[in-house]
């Protein structure tokens, strides 16, 4: 597609799917916790993207880091969703969302808290 004589690039979301829902407590019968499970409420297609420079300045600045940056096609995502993708156990939270058209969403993704403490104490 020619626009203003340059090409623009057409949105793939070809690198596989991402599955997002939120993290439910498990409770035995007397009402302890003995776990937690993700319980997906959609999935969406999406491409991986370049974290830039200037994000992981802004992300360390406000003390968090950016594993993985995403785009997708726009969603209205719950503000505490979780993000598995493809068939990876790693489930992460979205630290920052960004759309200037309302047409893709980027998600910059980081490891959950917990997943986090599980790969570290490996």
């Amino acid at each position: 597609m020619k626009y203003n004589n340059q090409y623009k690039k057409a949105d793939n979301f070809n690198d596989g799917f991402i599955y997002y829902g939120l993290i439910k407590t498990e409770r035995n019968s007397n009402g302890v916790k003995i776990g937690e499970k993700f319980v997906e409420k959609g999935k969406l297609a999406f491409e991986e993207v370049n974290i830039r420079d200037n994000d992981n300045i802004t992300a360390y600045s406000l003390g968090y880091t950016i594993n993985k940056k995403i785009k997708v096609p726009y969603r209205h995502l719950e503000n505490n969703i979780k993000i598995k993708i493809n068939n990876d156990d790693t489930i992460y939270d979205v630290i920052k969302r960004d759309s200037s058209d309302q047409k893709k969403l980027y998600l910059y993704l980081q490891i959950a808290k917990n997943e986090r403490e599980v790969i570290e104490s490996d």
